[in-house]
This record gives structure tokens, C-alpha cells and sequence, in this order.
């Protein structure tokens, strides 16, 4: 059994990169940036649950596309985005009872990076996550599915896709702890701008290793998780003053209690597959490989780490783009194969490629441009920034994250002054 090819509409590339457009556009004005994103054709790849137990027939098969979308600025570029897309298809028997379909999209974020050649601070990266998250809303609602889940393992690094840019001096690179939390307020953001209100969309974060009384910090002040015991795996703790359009819930989305081979989701290189890979993990619970998550090399050991998903809701509505469907033998026309995309990523990532200075990320970006314009048919979309200036709390100026302070009592504990004899 093969699932058909997705419907999506004609002119699929240029929607997503003028969704991404429509928020850069968003930002601050007196910009000008391009934007080219980068879609591969869907191919058949393993299950994300490849050793589910089923006690009934069950069929199920899985198609993955890869994005890679580009923001340069003066030809340079400042922001990139790597995404990789999931379309199971499930068939499932039991009895006499007509068999049932079920169509589930998932979305994971694998890399997100920023070149530090931007000429002005402004929330660029959150801009390309929200496009992004808004082109899943415009074209996967003719799916007629409700939901698309989003999913991403936030971990810090000092770059992602953009070589040698750690050591450039307009890079701001955050902690553990910062990027959780940005990650956190940019997808309450993104999720808010895509969906529009449609319908609450459900967001789960976890950090191995930290318990529910934690939470507030990490999933913001205004919010208190709903009362259970102070667990770290504790599950579905929704939030008492969630916002309108965003529910966060501390947790994974799954019962602790049930068999984590049946439930979570597996995406490549990713510390849960990795674990869940081992022959012991079998029998795992959800909260076991909560547990051993916490301990492991990559999320323990002084780490601090999280997984966020989020389940972004489909509701059709006026906006959603199904008139323009183009159908399964047309479908793949003009998307790369794997094997293309893979010969961006090995450009991309060459021994010469050097963001560490304007002059040599000029350069880079240069060389990567004229492989993609020779190789390749990708338009460039041009974005001209309209948005209001951004007003920033003077106290959170010097500390963005809150980040905890340690009382300099130096000044005011007076010493006893000696007596000379």
C-alpha cells in the first residue's frame, strides 16, 4: 500500500516563501532581504513508530519531504531554516468493523541558525519560524486533517548551518537556559500569527531533568501548571492562565504509563531515537525513557535541554488556499530529489565556507548562490520590511531571559574595624 502523493497546490514553492515573506515583511521597516527556500519531492522513509504493537491488522506507510529556506540581506546571507516534513498514512482492521484511515503530518525543526550579519537587531529567526508555521496552515488545510504537529529538540550550539559563524562578533549566542526559553516565546509567537485564532493550538515542553515547580519558569511566570505531584515526567500539566491561542503543558504528550515504542514519535538524529533504538529499551515506559532521557549524554550531565511539540490546528477557513490543487502526477514537479538536497547541504557545509567575517560571509554566501542559480531553478523572493519599530522593557534590556541574580551584598555588610594597640 502506497499513500498518494499530497495534495498541494500549483505554485507550492512560491506560497511557502511568500509566507515566510508575509512575516519578514512584519519587521521593523527600511529592510530588504530575499528570501529562496529549497523543497525536496516526497520519498518513502521508515515509520516514526517502527516497533509499535498492534493487537489488530495494521498498515501504515510514511512519505518525507526536506525544506531548507534562505534569508539574505545585500546578498549575504543572515538566516536559515531546515525543516524536515512527515505524511504517514495508517490503515487499521479490527473485527468486523470497516477498516479506518487516518492521515497524520508532522513537522520536525532541525535546524534554525542565524549568520550574525544581520545590520540591524531585530527577531528575524522567530520571523522565518512563524512564515513557516503559517505556509503548514495555508496549504495542508486541503489535506482535511485537523491538526499538524510540530516538533523540535532545543539544544544550544554556537552554529547549526552557517560554518565558522560562532566567531563572528554580530552572532548572539544564548545558553541552555536562554534558548529554551526563546525557543518557548518564539513559538507562542508563531503559533499565534499561523493559526490566527482559529482554534487553541496545544504546545507540550519538557526539560529532562526538571521537575513541574520548574515549569513556571520555563513556560513563563503567568503561568501555573494545573496541581499534580512534582514529577519531572508528569504529563499534561495544563497551564491555569494559558493564553487564548496557545495552551502549554508541561510534559510530553503521551500517558506516562504507556509503552513508549507505541506512542513516541522517532525523527532522525534525534537523543530519543537514539535511545529507543537500544534492544533493552522494549518494554520502556513513556516515563522510563523520560527518565533515562535525563541521564543521557546528550540531555544530562550538566545539560540542559528540551523538547517542545505543538499541534498546530487546520480548521478550514476562508483563507485556505484548496482551489488550486494540483494532483498526484503533477505534484512532484519542480521539487528536488534527496539526493539534490543533499548536494546543497554538502555545499553548505564545505571546509570554505566561512561566516566568521562580513568579507568572507559575503563570500560564502556568494558561492552558495551561484551553485543553487546554476544547478538549480529557485526563485528569489524580495521582501521590503514594513512593520513597527520595536520598543524594548528597559529592565529586561540587560537580562532578556530573567535569568536569576545573585545579591552583591559587598557594599552594605560593614567590618569591624581593628584596634591598633
Amino acid at each position: 500500500m502506497a499513500p498518494k502523493q499530497a495534495p498541494q497546490p500549483a505554485h507550492w514553492r512560491a506560497l511557502v516563501a511568500e509566507c515566510i515573506a508575509e512575516s519578514l515583511r512584519t519587521l521593523p521597516a527600511g529592510g530588504s532581504f530575499a528570501v529562496r527556500v529549497v523543497y525536496t519531492a516526497d520519498q518513502p522513509v521508515a515509520s516514526l513508530t517502527p516497533r509499535r504493537r498492534l493487537s489488530h491488522f495494521h498498515a501504515e506507510n510514511t512519505l518525507s519531504r526536506r525544506f531548507l529556506a534562505f534569508v539574505s540581506q545585500g546578498g549575504c546571507l543572515v538566516a536559515g531554516l531546515e525543516v524536515h516534513e512527515f505524511t504517514t498514512l495508517r490503515i487499521e482492521a479490527q473485527g468486523a468493523q470497516p477498516p479506518r484511515t487516518d492521515m497524520a503530518v508532522d513537522c520536525c525543526i532541525e535546524k534554525l541558525d542565524t549568520s550574525g550579519e544581520l545590520t540591524c537587531r531585530m527577531p528575524m529567526a522567530r520571523a522565518l519560524v512563524a512564515g513557516y508555521l503559517r505556509s503548514l496552515h495555508r496549504y495542508k488545510t486541503a489535506l482535511n486533517i485537523p491538526s499538524v504537529g510540530v516538533h523540535l529538540f532545543a539544544r544550544a550550539q554556537p552554529e547549526y548551518l552557517f560554518a565558522k559563524s560562532k566567531d563572528n562578533p554580530g552572532k548572539r549566542i544564548l545558553g541552555d537556559l536562554e534558548l529554551v526559553k526563546w525557543w518557548q516565546s518564539a513559538l507562542q509567537f508563531a503559533l499565534e500569527y499561523s493559526a490566527k485564532s482559529i482554534r487553541t493550538a496545544v504546545a507540550n515542553c519538557i526539560v529532562p531533568g526538571s521537575t513541574m515547580r520548574e515549569s513556571t519558569w520555563f513556560l513563563g511566570k503567568d503561568r501555573t501548571p494545573s496541581a499534580g505531584s512534582d514529577n519531572s515526567n508528569a504529563i499534561n500539566g495544563s497551564c491555569a492562565e494559558s493564553t487564548q491561542s496557545v495552551d502549554w503543558r508541561w510534559g510530553l504528550p503521551y500517558p506516562l504509563g504507556a509503552r513508549a515504542h507505541d506512542c513516541v514519535l522517532q525523527f532522525p538524529d534525534d537523543p530519543i531515537t537514539r535511545l529507543l533504538s537500544e534492544p533493552h529499551s522494549s518494554a520502556w515506559s513513556v516515563s522510563a525513557l523520560l527518565d533515562m532521557l535525563s541521564v543521557s549524554e546528550e540531555c544530562g550531565s550538566g545539560h540542559r535541554t528540551a523538547y517542545f511539540m505543538a499541534s498546530l490546528p487546520l480548521c478550514p477557513d476562508s483563507n485556505a488556499q484548496t482551489s488550486d490543487i494540483a494532483d498526484s502526477s503533477t505534484a512532484s514537479q519542480g521539487r528536488l530529489s534527496f539526493e539534490d538536497y543533499d548536494k546543497i547541504l554538502v555545499v553548505l557545509f564545505d571546509h570554505d565556507m566561512d561566516f566568521s567575517s562580513t568579507a568572507s560571509a559575503h563570500l560564502s554566501s556568494s558561492r552558495l548562490k551561484d551553485y543553487l542559480d546554476t544547478n538549480f531553478d529557485i526563485p528569489l523572493i524580495s521582501v521590503e520590511t514594513t512593520g513597527p519599530d520595536i520598543t524594548r522593557d528597559p529592565a529586561q534590556a540587560t537580562n532578556s531571559c530573567n535569568l536569576p541574580t545573585v545579591n552583591d551584598l559587598s557594599t552594605v555588610i560593614r567590618k569591624k574595624r581593628k584596634v591598633v594597640s
